[in-house]
């Protein structure tokens, strides 16, 4: 449909002349003044006018005033002004005050004015196509952020609670204990014997039966209490204002519901066995931590007697069992930092699809060598160093030799493009590791633009407002950031407007499985959907076969990082490292 043009003049021969000349071309309508131009503008409805040409000098209402009003009132019209005053003051008046896209001078002939308005015709359509798209693209991301946002509380393959909104129940479940006296159940439960599904009926079947029992769940529980999928075949109940006394009758209806369950796959016929672990949640109950490990630990104990039953634990003995562990860490740590026992890994991330050669980019991960030269994996002793604050002081020693290591080797130092190093919760709060890492930096010849520190999204979004400032002043040097873990609390994409990372690592826990998976699949082609649109770069982690590397490139995944492409090394087998004691 042709664009509705309106024309304005006080003298209605010259509106004459002008439809006479180009009524055949367009579709005009006239009016003899400001006021009749705006009820026009007004009455148009859902036809608005695409161009207005008007006349400067009318009176009552002269062109710069009418456009002014149609600049608020309608500003998708493009407005064109005709004049015959020589005041190029006026002409700059009008363009300034009424955003006049083109100025033509009276009289005008019908040919300009006919060229005039093809040209405004096009920088409409134009306008609206980008309009269109704009609009259209955020709806996307609207739908995307909502669809992420139910994925950040729910787990995909069940329907229920997923663990992180499961711990933030727990936690408003202590904080009501503690404030206000009340008492909750929780309850730990783990499917006996699970990979005997998956061994004898393939995955499919496995996921079918963990829908099953999350189903179950969800079908028994009472009004307020929360069901989740706290891992592959682990769920979590909360029974909400129950004593313990009460828990155990309604947890030993539930297990007896259980018992007679039957999983049907194909031919065959399954019974389903669950091993439970309750904890009361009181004013005396520790932490969230605390309160998980002692419902696992209770229900490990189930296992261990055998099996398809219930066991209550308590709180405060797994607690002091914890604390107690994590205090022989401290010392083992406060030992390795003291007599350099840390050692520096590197594992290399690859390009998915590369265009040209990008240089070597690779993860630091550490490892600490035990009194009997052992080497133990980050994940026995980093929680234990996160609980007691000796994180900062590892990443320090990560950082000063990483550098140390890369100034000391400039070949090495020449064919790296990207170099990633993990930084703990606590460090990004910590005031003094922003002048740290500018110093040690500023000691070495190691450009800043090599570097990339790998923030967890849970830790960022902790410490939000000191994530931000951290992340803001380092990449004015040129660093770079990755958000690690990616997924997993899935706020996520609140959060991306704010945290101005370069990178999202999508956590293995989604990559994994994509290879035989759809649901897994899926979420990891909506990270990186999104990630794309937010000009995010990603990276997916636990990259272990070629499928999940196929199924990555067809997603169009940046980088991938996982054993099919490299084992984590010892960075002194890249050359000769050289440590450095700390003063």
């Amino acid at each position: 449909m042709t664009e509705r043009i309106l024309l304005v003049d006080d003298e209605p021969f010259i509106l004459s002349g002008y439809r006479r000349g180009l009524g055949r071309q367009f579709t005009i309508d006239t009016a003899t003044s400001g006021a009749e131009a705006l009820a026009l503008f007004d009455a148009a409805g859902d036809e608005p006018y695409a161009v207005v040409v008007s006349d400067m000098r009318m009176p009552e209402m002269d062109g710069v005033t009418l456009f002014k009003r149609l600049a608020i009132a309608h500003p998708n019209a493009i407005r064109i002004m005709l004049t015959g005053d020589s005041d190029q003051q006026t002409a700059m008046d009008a363009v300034n005050q009424g955003h006049v896209f083109k100025f033509l001078a009276k009289p005008c002939a019908v040919a300009d004015l006919k060229a005039a308005l093809e040209e405004a015709q096009a920088l409409y359509r134009e306008e609206r196509r980008r309009d269109a798209a704009a609009r259209k693209d955020a709806i996307e991301v609207q739908h995307l952020s909502a669809r992420l946002s139910h994925q950040s509380r729910h787990d995909i393959l069940t329907g229920l609670a997923n663990r992180h909104a499961f711990e933030l129940r727990l936690a408003n479940s202590l904080e009501a204990a503690r404030q206000e006296g009340r008492q909750h159940v929780f309850c730990f439960i783990d499917v006996d014997h699970f990979h005997r599904i998956n061994d004898a009926c393939g995955h499919t079947a496995g996921d079918e039966l963990l829908r099953q029992v999350g189903g179950l769940l969800s079908q028994q529980r009472r009004s307020g209490d929360l069901a989740a999928r706290l891992g592959s075949d682990q769920f979590g109940l909360i029974l909400s204002d129950c004593s313990l006394d009460d828990g155990r009758q309604i947890i030993q209806q539930l297990h007896q519901q259980m018992k007679q369950f039957v999983f049907r796959w194909e031919a065959g016929s399954y019974d389903l066995s669950v091993s439970i672990g309750l904890v009361p949640v009181t004013r005396e109950s520790d932490s969230v931590a605390a309160l998980f490990s002692a419902a696992e630990t209770a229900c490990n104990v189930a296992k261990d007697q055998g099996r398809n039953r219930i066991h209550i634990g308590d709180a405060q003995d797994a607690q002091l069992t914890r604390r107690l562990t994590e205090i022989q860490w401290i010392s083992r740590i406060n030992k390795a930092l003291g007599e350099n026992r840390f050692h520096l890994y590197y594992q290399t991330i690859e390009p998915i699809n590369p265009v040209e050669s990008e240089g070597e980019h690779y993860e630091i991960l550490l490892r600490m060598e035990g009194d009997d030269g052992q080497i133990i994996p980050p994940g026995e002793f980093l929680p234990a160093a996160e609980h007691y604050h000796l994180s900062p002081q590892i990443d320090r020693w990560v950082i000063r030799n990483t550098i140390g290591w890369l100034d000391d080797h400039p070949d090495q130092l020449q064919a790296l493009s990207l170099c990633s190093i993990n930084l703990s919760g606590l460090s990004i709060g910590d005031e003094e590791m922003l002048g740290f890492i500018q110093e040690t930096l500023g000691n070495s010849a190691v450009p800043p633009g090599k570097i990339c520190f790998e923030v967890t999204e849970t830790a960022a979004i902790a410490h939000l407002d000191a994530a931000v400032n951290f992340m803001q002043t380092l990449k004015a040097t040129g660093i770079r950031f990755s958000l690690d873990d990616f997924g997993t609390g899935l706020s996520s994409f609140a959060y991306l407007r704010t945290l101005p990372v370069d990178f999202l690592k999508i956590d293995g826990m989604f990559v994994r499985h994509i290879d035989r998976n759809i649901i897994d699949w899926t979420l990891v082609k909506s990270i990186n959907d999104m990630g794309q649109i937010m000009g995010k770069q990603t990276i997916a982690e636990f990259v272990e076969n070629e499928d999940i590397y196929n199924q990555l490139h067809e997603i169009g995944a940046n980088y991938a990082q996982g054993y099919l492409l490299s084992r984590p090394s010892p960075l002194c087998d890249k050359g000769i490292l050289v440590l450095e004691q700390e003063s």
